[in-house]
């Protein structure tokens, strides 16, 4: 049985701690005020330059012509990959892409409800269990997915201290924990451009290159984290590790991780590898399983949208559903024993894949999220001092039994934290990135995540 997240401990030795400054944010330079122009943005864009606050939740930090002090002294670009998660930007994007579901109002507020569970649920140190590192990670892709770094008002703190945390503790003992922190910290750096997160996320994601199979798969075994000499291609690991190098690729470290390119083409044959002859991605071999949608956006993400085991995929996951009331009926068996993390990997694969197979499964799980959202009222002092509502999710998942038949409680691997970030990720689909439908003419070809038009780009400029 596949399993999205194993437990182990994380590293934290000294010698291997990235030094970080006491904040995240630009770090200020005390003798020089130096004006920053931000440029090319919508007013609301400009509010929101750090990148700010959820839709409604107050102005950002940034507006156009403010002045700011910094020691950058370079161009600052907040590439159109990013720039999506703008408030304007998922205004107008959720329009597009969220009509056949549950609509912007309701799925933006779900999400809200839901980055403000995880606020009021993070440990003093700033990270999320039961496994630190791979829910933290989590975590953080979850907030940054909606724009919030930590030059934001209400989550700035948040995303702060949890980035910290990554950068403080580097993982070397479990193999998803160790793709999901270098994918966390990749994205970080992306959107805030700080040298010690750029050196925690080159430290990261260099550990996931070179814990590559023989077969340019990725696994886990007896031993601590990704195994290197391995000729088992484990899709589950695998997953990770892509989005990892791919959000890495995005971030602008091609040239900081040595064989990251090489790795990405060398993942592609892996994950062909455990492809069905008649679509459908296998566990550790080819045959269709619950890890059908997490192959296809793999290869999406890795540059091949097309490929013939791709398209077969998404044909063979038309018959998906999206129901906690029957989670298992899927074209796959055991969809009811992970759904969140299956669903998790469908949603974006369908997104990626084109508009018609969006829009259907669109009217499926967008609406079921927010209805099965659990909503607690008035528990978090929210925007301007309110009182504002917290959600989160649980598993739909079929209890299973201990060998001597005990019922187990209800666990995907991660717990609630995990089953909130999940759905979380799956209602910020529509902005996260561009999908590879759309690609822009400068980018290569088939690739996913794709940087917007020129126009859309936050510039930055230090005079």
């Amino acid at each position: 049985m596949e399993k999205p997240v194993d437990s182990g401990q994380t590293s934290n030795t000294e010698a291997e701690k990235p030094k970080m400054d006491q904040s995240v944010e630009l770090p200020q330079e005390s003798n020089a005020g130096l004006a920053v122009e931000v440029s090319a943005i919508s007013s609301d864009a400009g509010r929101e330059a750090g990148l700010g606050n959820g839709i409604g939740a107050g102005s950002g930090l940034v507006d156009k012509g403010a002045e700011i002090s910094t020691m950058v002294k370079s161009r600052l670009v907040m590439k159109g990959l990013y720039s999506n998660r703008t408030a304007d930007s998922r205004k107008t994007l959720l329009k597009v892409f969220d009509k056949s579901g549950a609509g912007q109002t309701a799925t933006e507020t779900a999400v809200l409800r839901a980055l403000r569970w995880l606020k009021r649920n993070q440990a003093s140190d700033g990270s999320w269990g039961p496994v630190q590192p791979a829910m933290t990670g989590l975590a953080v892709l979850t907030f940054l997915a909606h724009g919030e770094t930590p030059q934001a008002i209400e989550f700035g703190d948040t995303v702060k201290r949890a980035i910290d945390w990554l950068v403080a503790n580097p993982v070397k003992d479990n193999a998803y924990s160790q793709a999901i922190a270098a994918y966390a910290l990749s994205e970080a750096y992306g959107l805030t451009q700080h040298p010690a997160i750029k050196e925690a996320a080159i430290h990261a994601v260099t550990t996931v290159v070179k814990g590559q199979g023989t077969l340019g798969g990725f696994s886990y075994g007896n031993g601590p984290g990704l195994i290197a000499n391995t000729n088992i291609n484990d899709t589950s690991v695998m997953a990770w590790c892509a989005q990892a190098m791919k959000a890495a690729k995005m971030a602008g470290l091609k040239d900081d991780v040595p064989g990251l390119e090489a790795a990405m083409n060398k993942a592609i044959v892996a994950f062909k590898m455990n492809a069905g002859k008649d679509g459908g991605f296998g566990y550790r071999s080819p045959q269709p399983t619950g890890l059908s949608g997490a192959g296809a956006l793999s290869m999406q993400l890795l540059g091949v949208p097309r490929d013939s085991d791709v398209v077969k995929t998404m044909k063979y996951l038309g018959t998906c559903t999206f129901s906690f009331d029957s989670p298992a009926k899927q074209p796959f068996a055991g969809g009811d024993t992970r759904p969140l993390y299956y669903w998790y990997y469908i949603t974006q694969a369908k997104f990626q894949y084109s508009p018609d197979a969006f829009a259907s499964w669109n009217n499926m799980f967008s609406p079921e999220l927010v209805k099965r959202q659990i909503i607690e009222k008035d528990a978090i002092e929210g925007p301007e001092g309110k009182m504002a509502d917290i959600g989160h999710w649980e598993t739909p998942m079929t209890q299973q039994k201990d060998i001597k038949g005990k019922l187990l409680p209800k666990n995907e691997g991660g717990g609630t934290v995990m089953d909130t970030c999940l759905c979380t990720l799956m209602l910020e689909v529509y902005y996260r990135y561009l999908p590879s439908f759309k690609k822009d003419d400068g980018a290569p070809e088939g690739a996913a995540a794709i940087v917007a038009p020129k126009q859309n780009d936050v510039t930055v400029k230090i005079q």
